[in-house]
């Protein structure tokens, strides 16, 4: 097992080659029991990402890394936020619980004008 220092010197990487018996199950299920089990040979891991398996039989996953938010906060109002995003737009995102006891339509309005006069501001 080697730790590698990956090219941006963020974090380690881990790379291990482990032989073994894999089962796929109709696209659906993968299980991998390597021949000589270690516990602590690698760093458990739960993930979303891309697997595809070869004509020749080997298998790959990549891990897709987590997108991060991609707007900037202009304004925050009491129940939400307006934010330019990346691709230029102006988004409004309002969320207001009818259990609050509020007149909902009055606060969207009020909370929309709130808003509308942070962006006058720029």
């Amino acid at each position: 097992m080697a730790q590698i220092k990956n090219q941006n010197n963020i974090k380690a990487c881990q790379h291990v080659q482990l032989g073994g018996q894999a089962y796929y199950d109709e696209k659906k299920f993968f299980m991998f029991t390597p021949d000589e089990p270690v516990v602590g040979q690698v760093e458990k891991f739960r993930g979303v990402g891309i697997a595809q398996q070869m004509a020749d039989g080997t298998f790959d996953f990549v891990r897709k890394p987590h997108q991060k938010a991609k707007s900037t906060l202009i304004k925050k109002v009491a129940h939400g936020r307006l934010s330019a995003t990346i691709d230029g737009a102006i988004q409004l995102t309002l969320k207001v619980y009818k259990s609050e006891g509020l007149n909902v339509k009055d606060t969207i309005i009020g909370e929309t004008n709130e808003a509308a006069k942070a962006l006058q501001r720029l």
